[in-house]
């Protein structure tokens, strides 16, 4: 028996492989034979998720992308490079360069309690803070915070 996320995961897929023979403007016949000749089987009712996983990587191998759906809510966590350029900037501009100083900057700021608490838009804001923090005490942010 399936759980219910391979099966939600399954339907998905099978979803997708139904928009990419639109998009791709296969007929029925067509679209039976490229499955069996990824694959070995004539529908997507009858593969595993494997199979399915597959054969929309041969579609897109053909040209077939799949829309980037990312909510708002979605995005995730900070990246690693928002991380470091936080980092760095601090350390350039900041009169206190203590980890605790830039915790109590970036609660200020974003309202988390640190910095792996960040989202990508918050991390974007502080960014932001810093960059006019940078300017304020006379440095270029572009220029890897050398002197006006």
């Amino acid at each position: 028996m399936r759980s219910v996320a391979s099966e939600n995961r399954r339907k998905k897929l099978i979803q997708l492989i139904h928009v990419g023979k639109g998009k791709m403007g296969m007929n029925d016949e067509g679209y039976r034979a490229f499955l069996i000749g990824v694959c070995g089987r004539d529908s997507a009712a009858k593969m595993t998720i494997r199979q399915l996983e597959q054969a929309l990587k041969a579609m897109r191998g053909n040209g077939f992308a799949t829309p980037n759906r990312v909510k708002q809510g979605e995005r995730g966590q900070a990246t690693l490079a928002q991380l470091e350029y936080i980092k760095g900037m601090w350390a350039v501009c900041a009169r206190n360069k203590s980890d605790a100083a830039l915790t109590a900057f970036v609660k200020r700021i974003a309202y988390v309690d640190a910095l792996r608490f960040l989202d990508v838009d918050l991390a974007q804001k502080v960014i932001l803070a810093l960059r006019k923090m940078m300017i304020a005490a006379g440095f270029d942010p572009d220029t890897s915070g050398r002197k006006f």
